[in-house]
């Protein structure tokens, strides 16, 4: 549903589909990543990892997809491989920065 809000919302003053490849990207890379870590959901770390990896994420596809290549139209397909290898190395780093917490507190 927010991907579809996103679509209707970014397609209004740009080329139509222009943002799609963008919204499928961080839809499946984060879903990806609540599916993945569906074992923390109850760490409070995990969901400040989440909410900040997201809130970069949605920079960086502004970063790529409307200053550097504006003019790029993509297929959301063509993305979903990658938004998928994206999934596995954030919940990589969040289980290898949980871990390095949880030593550090050890100490």
């Amino acid at each position: 549903m927010v991907g579809l809000i996103a679509a209707i919302i970014l397609d209004k003053n740009s080329a139509p589909h222009k943002w799609h490849a963008a919204i499928m990207w961080t839809g499946v890379a984060f879903y990806g990543v609540l599916i993945f870590g569906r074992r923390k959901w109850n760490s409070w770390r995990f969901w400040v990892f989440w909410a900040g990896c997201l809130g970069l994420h949605i920079f960086a596809m502004w970063i790529l997809f409307g200053q550097l290549l504006p003019r790029l139209i993509l297929g959301t397909l063509y993305v979903v491989p990658i938004a998928f290898i994206e999934a596995i190395f954030l919940i990589g780093i969040f289980y290898r920065l949980e871990r390095r917490l949880s030593l550090q507190r050890h100490e």
